[in-house]
């Protein structure tokens, strides 16, 4: 991403503002443009606070390109103070902004993903270059889901802000009108990860503002100029400053954040080592907090599946963002009936992969974020070896420049080896041959995390068995990922990878404060049960019990006898309340 200086000095990033692409000669300006994008950003990137670039006390942190291991840019890191400013700011602005008219914050919405669509190709380039996936998959996975994500929050956000009428379902109250309201929650603080640098906070900012609250968005600290795109782009787009804060920061001084007295809730999306970090933290603090962390996929195999379609399937849910995405494939159990014709075909797809530069044309998968990342994967992937398993492809570490690992398959590793236990972002398939598809359920439930699963059949019944059986939060047969880029689905999951929910209607609620709230049209004495309790309030009690919870019909038609002759049921009970005395009470 190219940047230009600012008004005081700073750079901005900035791209081609280009809504049509056609191939030929728009092709060439783009590779032309990516090869401009290979340069370093000069000059120090600040947060971005109440509405420009300030801010940076916290240590200077020096990005590396994936895909070269040379410094691309330094960004100067929030500090204690800054987080204290941008809450500040967020804090200030959020009243007005709550205030606003569902139609105001639509239209901004709508002027936020135009901005996107037209800037699609820079903000791909931008991911490319600075996390490490290919060009194509940036769009996508990033991109693409982005917007249509947002034209379901502006869709379903609205019926959220009239409130959702309740119908009384207790005999007594049938004549009231009820709503549930659908508050903003204030402050919203957004820690994301790096694998998604830009779906993950741009569907999270969305669901945020059109609820009604301001946000303050901690990226990682691996894709802090990703994180401050989207900022510059709610800009762009008119949101008001302060309203969407950005504060690139190290994990330590996270805390500033979470712990700040006027932040009202905190969405966590990571490791599970940053959730664990955080909750006690946020616990501390009382505020409610929503955690999206780490899976370990299990991938099912039946004996009556398309191997080759499975085989596709698991490949790609394996290996794109090089294996670096919470919900990639991490465990794969396949039937013997079918693993040998199973095995053939993943191989075959597997070799089809092209690794290398993310800016590159053909290039299927990049590299991993960070030479930590890498060791890491190489790792647990020795450590299997070592205890018996079968390495069938990949397993080095390749020489050259960036952070690369090829597409690595392990056979039969050991059930309580780090591989099959542990989280492991990164491009790798570990496979298991079973007897049986219960065997294969018992398999893939034996873990921490419950995130997301997947199993591949031709057979409804099957299918029925794995979606019951499979106890992570999203479970898909004959499709791997797409669940993410479906905005009607939600992201949640049990055990270690959370709690809480993302993305969908439950998302939306996350993001808001649900209140009952209710109107009494009728022109009644008093409560129906208040003062005085004499001997009148007793009999309306006792035969209220009668009436409401006998055992038998001619029971409850006595006590509804009883109620009627009482007058202070008459004066506090509107005739509509005994006319829905005969609805079904749940």
């Amino acid at each position: 991403m190219a940047a230009v200086p600012g008004a005081a000095g700073e750079p901005i990033l900035t791209g081609v503002l280009t809504s049509d692409f056609k191939i030929g000669s728009d092709l060439d300006l783009c590779l032309a443009q990516e090869s401009r994008d290979m340069e370093p950003i000069e000059g120090l990137v600040r947060p971005h606070i109440d509405g420009g670039r300030s801010g940076g006390s916290g240590p200077v942190l020096t990005l590396v390109s994936p895909a070269t291991g040379e410094p691309m840019a330094e960004v100067a890191c929030a500090g204690a103070e800054d987080m204290h400013d941008a809450v500040g700011a967020a804090a200030r602005c959020w009243p007005l902004w709550r205030g606003t008219t569902f139609h105001e914050r639509a239209q901004r919405l709508r002027r936020l993903a135009e901005r996107i669509h037209a800037e699609r190709h820079s903000i791909a380039r931008l991911v490319s270059r600075e996390q490490g996936k290919p060009y194509v998959e940036a769009l996508s996975l990033e991109v693409l889901p982005a917007l249509d994500h947002m034209r379901f929050i502006i869709h379903h956000a609205e019926r959220f802000h009239a409130g959702l009428a309740v119908e009384p379902r207790h005999p007594f109250y049938t004549h009231k009108r009820a709503h549930y309201l659908y508050d903003a929650v204030g402050v919203v603080a957004l820690i994301t990860p790096s694998p998604l640098p830009f779906a993950v906070p741009l569907i999270q900012v969305a669901a945020a503002l059109a609820m009604g609250n301001a946000v303050v968005l901690k990226p990682s600290e691996r894709t802090p100029l990703t994180g401050l795109r989207v900022g510059e782009l709610c800009a762009d787009a008119g949101f008001p400053a302060g309203l969407v804060n950005v504060v690139p920061a190290l994990p330590e001084s996270t805390m500033h954040l979470v712990l700040h007295s006027r932040v009202d809730k905190v969405f966590v999306t990571g490791s599970l080592e940053a959730g664990q970090s955080i909750l006690p933290m946020v616990g501390c603090a009382v505020r409610p907090v929503v955690l999206s962390l780490g899976g370990n996929h299990p991938s099912i195999v039946a004996g009556d599946a398309d191997v080759e379609r499975a085989a596709r399937g698991i490949v790609w849910g394996a290996l794109a963002n090089c294996g670096q995405n919470c919900g990639a494939v991490q465990r794969v159990f396949v039937d013997e009936r079918v693993a040998s014709q199973f095995m053939e075909c993943l191989l075959r797809e597997v070799d089809r992969i092209t690794p290398g530069d993310p800016l590159e044309p053909g290039v299927d998968m990049g590299p991993l974020q960070s030479n930590e990342r890498r060791q890491a994967v190489h790792g647990v992937v020795s450590e299997a070896v070592a205890a018996g398993a079968k390495l069938l492809r990949g397993g080095t570490i390749p020489e050259g420049p960036g952070f690369y690992y090829p597409p690595t398959v392990v056979l039969d590793p050991p059930m309580d080896c780090r591989l099959m236990r542990d989280e492991t972002p990164g491009p790798v398939i570990p496979i298991v041959v079973i007897e049986n598809l219960e065997r294969a359920m018992m398999l893939a439930n034996d873990t921490d995390y419950a995130l997301t699963a997947s199993g591949w059949t031709r057979s409804t019944q099957t299918a029925e068995r794995l979606m019951v059986g499979l106890r992570a939060g999203v479970v898909t047969i004959n499709d791997v990922l797409y669940s993410y880029g479906e905005p009607a689905s939600t992201w949640s999951g049990h055990g270690k990878s959370g709690m809480g929910q993302n993305h969908g209607t439950p998302g939306l609620r996350e993001m808001s404060r649900q209140r009952f709230v209710s109107f009494d049209p009728a022109d009644n004495e008093a409560p129906l049960f208040a003062f005085p309790y004499d001997d009148r309030g007793r009999a309306l009690v006792e035969a209220s019990f009668e009436f409401l919870n006998g055992r038998s019909l001619p029971r409850r038609l006595r006590g509804l006898w009883r109620l009627v002759r009482l007058e202070r049921f008459r004066r506090r009970t509107p005739l509509r309340a005994l006319l829905g005395a005969s609805r079904r009470r749940v």
